[in-house]
């Protein structure tokens, strides 16, 4: 009976035993997960990985049972000093080999992730460094022995990017072939920092993010054994604006080298495809790329390109490029790359282009382009550019019409050219050029070459054709060795005398020099109107020679400098020489003159025309004119017999017979007004009926009644002579004589020129009449005296009461005219 109960008081005994064991051990378990497990375990733990390759410091342990020791403020260091940190865990589980944990030995298999935030330090030396985040971290790392670390699936969120890693690293072993180049690791650090930056700038679709597959195995005992693999794939990405609908990339990394084998971004108005070698080491590499996205704008929003001034791309852009690029610290990426782009439907400046393409070489921030083309319905241009910032050397073959390059030359001298000339029916222009200009000094400019153009108008004077050759900087515009066809079918001469349609001209040179002012005018030679020629570059010189109207285009030679400022120093000298004839209004009338030729010489304001001989009114004429402030006219003229019915008949009057006209005259007058006409002069008349000129014609019948001989009056008057001053536009003569074969005739009076009216006093001396002389019974027996006033196409002439003649008449009036045969002639 004894036994039994003892028996059941030890099985009591050891339950209660095996109970409070168990209630201790569970509260053990419960102070120890709530306390953590004690510092000699971490150290344990730390030890044991660090065998492993891992340095690690554990803020603290906890156990959970079915979950494994939970270890949470994880410090990842670099070496087993633990001087520098080069990442962060905040919650990990560290699963243990069961089998050798009970035996003691603490051995790590694996670390498990679950939902874990990992923070890396980029530099370990810089506490300032860039921190590399990773959220939503979950996956495996196996560490099986050998100093081996495997990572499988494991997966998280870094810069709003879902990344998914695999890899298979040996971790360094003390005494290996040697330690981690530190140059090497901070190579990799600032690459690693520099797409950290860049990250920061995208944003992506919280719907779909992008996803990053990373494959890497290697040593960190040797770097250049590293292997890397990774795939990006992103949709709806943008940058400072600029979205992609789509981008993949693919990429290796073998030790040093970093390759793009595959970059490929899309959007609605084009693709891009790519490839770049990376050498870290070296900090350089290769790329190559073709794309047809909108260039300027992806550059400008992803490299922070300037963008292209007054430039708008509104049709497809595509880019070839294959280059090398060397990036140095603290200096700006060196590129070299050469490539072509085009580009449809380019406005540069408001001015609209089908296409735009060429080929390009970037090299040091110098810009060779090459088979440059512009094309446009109406012309394009081709050439070559290198750019040496600030200087620009150009090429530039072009047919591009004069419209285009107006926008390009704003506030600049050759603007002010360009806007000076116009475009008519099929105008088209063809010029080459070569020259270099100055990105900061807007002066600095200097082109040389050659031109041509038809139908264009150049201050209002229409060409059919133009060539010359040319050399322009900002000192002075030349233009030399040139022709140019001028059209003359709207020309008012042409269309008064059906004269030519169009007049060549050889220039020599014309070069305007701007420190001078001046226009330099050299052997211009032609068949040509002078004042189409001067209104090029003169045009108040040719208002002024407008009056002289030419029926043909004469022979011109001209040289000499015009001056375009108001100090009067143009001296420019035109000869010319025509076989047809040439219009020019004189005291109100027109006159035809033959033959013209002559000298025109401008000095200043003034305009000299001198040796100009002509014929008019069937005989030679001498003249000089003067043109002075474009108003005052003043010159001198000689006349030798010109024809006495033609000249009256183109003032309006009409005579019997013939007769001549002789005689010179010096006069002055201003605005073209007759009445302010001043000068003096001499005329005489030969072989005429004197008295059938309407101005005395009247006085026949009344010299018959006097004499009372109606025979008298019609003696014929050959010959008059007289000398005349001219004031205010009154011909005033105080000498006239004239003489039939009987009768002896003076006069004085006035002519009002330009109302062409007469007061005039004849005296007569009727002595020699009836072929004797006749001898006076008181002093003025057989003279007489005549006054006609009215307009001279139409006089009227009264008898007056004889008065003493002015001073040198008498002589001529008293002495009787030789007595000849009534038939003498």
């Amino acid at each position: 009976m004894y036994r039994p109960h003892l028996a059941r008081n030890l099985r009591s005994l050891a339950f209660l035993l095996v109970f409070s064991a168990g209630v201790a051990a569970l509260g053990i378990l419960g102070w120890a997960n709530h306390t953590g497990l004690p510092e000699s375990w971490r150290e344990a733990i730390s030890h044991e990985m660090a065998k492993q390759g891992a340095h690690v410091k554990i803020g603290s342990l906890r156990y959970i049972p079915f979950h494994g020791v939970i270890a949470t403020d994880l410090q990842i260091f670099s070496e087993a000093e633990h001087l520098r940190e080069i990442s962060r865990l905040e919650r990990v589980v560290l699963v243990f080999d069961r089998t050798k944990l009970a035996r003691g030995v603490i051995h790590l298999n694996k670390v498990q992730l679950n939902d874990v935030r990992l923070l890396l330090q980029v530099d370990p030396k810089d506490p300032d460094s860039e921190i590399l985040e990773v959220t939503g971290a979950n996956g495996t790392v196996l560490m099986p022995g050998n100093r081996r670390l495997e990572v499988r699936d494991a997966r998280g969120k870094i810069a709003g990017i879902d990344v998914t890693l695999d890899a298979r690293i040996n971790g360094y072993q003390q005494g290996g072939a040697h330690k981690p180049d530190e140059a090497e690791v901070g190579k990799r650090r600032e690459l690693l920092a520099n797409i950290i930056t860049e990250l920061g700038k995208w944003h992506f679709s919280a719907d779909e993010p992008p996803e990053l597959r990373l494959s890497v195995e290697g040593s960190v005992n040797d770097y250049s054994s590293f292997r890397a693999k990774a795939t990006l794939k992103v949709r709806q990405m943008e940058k400072n604006g600029h979205v992609l609908d789509e981008c993949s990339a693919e990429a290796d990394m073998a030790g040093d080298i970093l390759t793009i084998t595959s970059l490929r971004a899309k959007n609605p108005r084009g693709v891009l495809d790519g490839r770049v070698d990376y050498d870290l080491r070296g900090r350089g590499g290769r790329f190559d790329v073709s794309s047809s996205l909108e260039v300027p704008q992806l550059l400008k929003a992803w490299l922070g390109l300037p963008a292209l001034q007054e430039v708008v791309i509104g049709g497809s852009q595509l880019l070839e490029a294959a280059g090398e690029f060397q990036l140095a610290e603290g200096k700006k990426p060196q590129i070299r790359m050469t490539g072509q782009a085009r580009c449809e439907s380019v406005t540069l400046r408001g001015m609209l282009f089908d296409t735009v393409e060429g080929g390009f070489s970037w090299r040091g921030g110098d810009l060779f382009l090459r088979d440059l083309r512009l094309v446009r319905p109406d012309g394009e241009a081709t050439g070559k550019a290198l750019l040496e910032w600030p200087q620009v050397r150009l090429a530039l073959h072009t047919t591009l019409p004069l419209p285009v390059y107006r926008p390009f030359f704003v506030n600049h001298p050759l603007g002010a050219v360009l806007r000076d000339f116009s475009e008519n029916a099929g105008a088209a222009v063809d010029v080459a050029l070569e020259g270099s200009f100055d990105l900061s000094k807007p002066r600095a400019w200097a082109f040389t070459g050659t031109g041509k153009a038809q139908n264009l108008s150049y201050r209002g004077v229409p060409a059919k054709a133009a060539a010359c050759q040319f050399s322009l900087n900002h000192h002075e515009l030349d233009f030399y060795e040139g022709t140019a066809v001028f059209d003359y079918s709207r020309y008012s001469l042409r269309k008064a005398f059906g004269g030519a349609s169009e007049g060549t001209a050889s220039v020599g040179r014309i070069r305007y020099v701007r420190e001078s002012k001046l226009v330099e005018v050299e052997a211009v030679t032609g068949t040509i109107w002078a004042a189409p020629v001067l209104r090029l570059f003169a045009p108040k010189i040719a208002d002024s020679l407008e009056q002289y109207r030419f029926h043909q285009p004469p022979l011109l030679r001209g040289s000499g400098v015009v001056d375009v400022t108001p100090q009067g120093r143009t001296a420019l000298e035109v000869s010319f020489r025509s076989q047809h004839s040439a219009d020019y209004e004189f005291l109100g009338e027109n006159l035809t003159l033959g033959t013209p030729r002559g000298k025109v010489e401008v000095r200043g304001d003034r305009v000299l025309v001198s040796g100009l001989e002509f014929e008019v009114f069937g005989g030679p004429v001498v003249a000089r004119f003067e043109h002075a402030n474009g108003e005052r006219l003043s010159g001198d003229v000689s006349w030798t017999r010109l024809s006495l019915p033609a000249l009256t008949s183109s003032y309006g009057f009409q005579v019997k017979g013939g007769g001549s006209v002789t005689g010179r005259t010096e006069f002055s007058l201003t605005g073209g007004k007759v009445q302010t006409m001043t000068g003096e002069g001499l005329l005489a008349v030969e072989k005429a009926e004197l008295f059938s000129v309407p101005i005395f014609g009247p006085l026949t019948p009344l010299i018959g009644g006097v004499l009372n001989d109606e025979k008298a009056g019609m003696q014929r008057a050959k010959n008059a002579f007289c000398t005349f001053m001219i004031r205010d536009g009154v011909l005033v003569t105080r000498d006239f004589q004239t003489s039939t074969t009987s009768l002896s005739f003076t006069g004085d009076g006035s002519i009002d020129l330009a109302g062409r009216r007469i007061d005039m006093t004849l005296r007569m001396n009727a002595r020699g009449l009836l072929r004797f002389i006749t001898l006076p019974l008181r002093p003025f027996s057989g003279l007489f005296q005549f006054r006609g006033t009215g307009p001279l196409k139409d006089p009227e002439w009264q008898k007056e009461k004889f008065s003493a003649p002015p001073d040198g008449q008498n002589d001529i009036l008293l002495t009787p005219p030789r007595a000849t045969l009534v038939d003498e002639e």
